[in-house]
């Protein structure tokens, strides 16, 4: 993983992704904190797009659940926490301050671009937001064996603490299986964001080794990114964007 520049975008810099047009911003870009309905949002998302090469950017307020929208312009789209598109030179782009923002690139069967993010929260991965988003873009001809997807920075299976009524609902939702992404802990419980996420994305058709973990926790890992935990709901946003041409 290098920088690109700007400095504050960040991207992995593989020559099979040199393609796609992603990234996800540190804490000396623009701060996405501001109302997805705002002024200063719509600037922050113009000066992402500009960096990531792109032409425009596509964005919605995210709610925490499983809904998926296909962005066929830029601007705000409505509420969901997925978005995925086939327009090229259009960015999709997500917000966090420690939920996992999962970035999708791939092709259909004549080779036309797919581009998504899906917003990877506790209660959204639980909704099944990755695998929904998957199943959509699958739906609109993309070849999920073929899709490359990054997790990018966010609260690790180290520090991410939840309550017992977390992994209830996980099971309950996802089925048994779902025990699996808890970890006990001094009688202190983790929810493994990562594991849930890449297990709905391999269940979706995704292979492993296209599948990359960033595994930089937003909460421990240092300051470069907001985390809403370690700094106590004082965190600012940062962003990603998935696009291509």
């Amino acid at each position: 993983m290098t920088l690109s520049k700007p400095e504050w975008l960040r991207r992995l810099d593989e020559a099979a992704l040199s393609h796609w047009h992603h990234g996800w911003t540190t804490v000396a870009g623009p701060d996405f904190l501001s109302a997805p309905t705002s002024a200063e949002h719509a600037e922050a998302v113009d000066r992402l797009v500009a960096a990531a090469g792109l032409r425009a950017g596509a964005w919605v307020r995210q709610v925490h659940g499983g809904e998926v929208i296909q962005a066929h312009s830029p601007g705000l789209l409505g509420q969901a926490d997925a978005v995925w598109t086939a327009e090229p030179g259009l960015g999709v782009v997500g917000r966090s301050a420690d939920c996992p923002l999962i970035l999708v690139v791939g092709t259909d069967t004549a080779g036309h671009g797919r581009w998504g993010f899906a917003h990877a929260s506790w209660r959204s991965t639980i909704a099944g937001i990755t695998k929904n988003l998957l199943r959509e873009m699958a739906v609109s001809g993309l070849r999920t064996d073929q899709a490359q997807v990054i997790i990018c920075p966010s609260a690790g299976p180290c520090c991410y603490e939840v309550g017992p009524e977390v992994q209830e609902q996980a099971i309950a939702q996802l089925g048994p299986g779902a025990a699996a992404f808890f970890e006990l802990h001094d009688r202190r419980q983790f929810f493994d964001l990562w594991q849930a996420n890449c297990a709905q994305l391999i269940a979706a058709g995704v292979t492993v080794e296209n599948i990359t973990v960033t595994r930089v926790c937003t909460i421990c890992g240092g300051e470069q990114y907001p985390s809403h935990r370690r700094q106590q709901g004082n965190a600012g946003r940062f962003a990603a964007v998935s696009g291509g041409y």
